[in-house]
């Protein structure tokens, strides 16, 4: 596969990945509701015990287990499926990915899974992100979107069929993936109506810095205007 082919895969494949998870957090559908329709494997992993509580039929047919029998693995599950190499050097960085806390924000890579000792690796590459969480009590999860990569290409076009196009989502993935989180703070304060002095004052900054902030986010994201803004933040789900 071209650079510039995955490149444009793996943009589109977080873009939408994106979309699915705002409908989660608008209520409007639930990853069971589009699990299945995803030409991949799809999971959700409860990171306070560290165990799958769902994996579409996709998944579960490649890994010859029911998800009920995943959720009983529990830790054993990456031990059972990921050479232990990998999952070595993976874990500290998805670890960093998750004490980021952006639930807006998502980290892909590529991973080797096969179904038992018996059988060769295949090589996979997925998309993850924090699950949007329903209620404050609960614990945090992530979902995961692995695709086989030698049907990528054919992911890529299958994607694009599953939610309903948004087109500047689609167009400007790669400015929201720009910015820090503290951008992401001020921006919804920004919007929130909140002046620059007031910004300073409740995250503790000089006016100095939230001016810089600002700046920089126009730079980012190309903006002139607050109802430029306005349509990013709503768009990306940053308000």
């Amino acid at each position: 596969m071209k650079s510039h082919t995955l490149a444009e895969f793996q943009q589109r494949s977080k873009a939408h990945l994106h979309l699915v998870l705002k409908d989660v957090t608008k209520k409007i559908l639930t990853i069971e509701d589009i699990g299945d329709y995803i030409p991949g494997s799809v999971m959700v992993q409860d990171l306070g015990i560290m165990t799958n509580t769902y994996m579409n039929q996709n998944g579960c047919n490649f890994l010859r287990q029911s998800s009920e029998e995943l959720f009983m693995l529990g830790e054993d599950y990456f031990k059972c499926f990921f050479p232990a190499d990998e999952i070595k050097v993976l874990k500290p960085e998805l670890h960093k990915f998750v004490l980021e806390g952006d639930r807006n924000k998502n980290y892909s890579f590529f991973q080797r899974v096969r179904p038992n000792s018996k059988s060769d690796y295949t090589w996979y590459h997925t998309t993850s992100q924090l699950y949007p969480s329903k209620n404050a009590e609960d614990s945090l999860k992530m979902v995961h979107i692995a695709i086989e990569a030698n049907m990528l290409c054919y992911a890529g076009k299958k994607l694009s069929n599953l939610v309903v196009e948004d087109a500047f989502v689609h167009k400007n993935y790669h400015l929201f993936n720009l910015l820090t989180a503290r951008e992401k703070e001020i921006i919804t304060l920004i919007v929130g109506g909140e002046s620059s002095i007031k910004i300073a004052n409740s995250l503790f900054l000089s006016i100095h810095t939230v001016n810089n902030h600002r700046k920089n986010i126009a730079n980012k994201l190309k903006i002139n205007c607050l109802s430029q803004l306005i349509k990013f933040a709503v768009s990306f789900g940053i308000v």
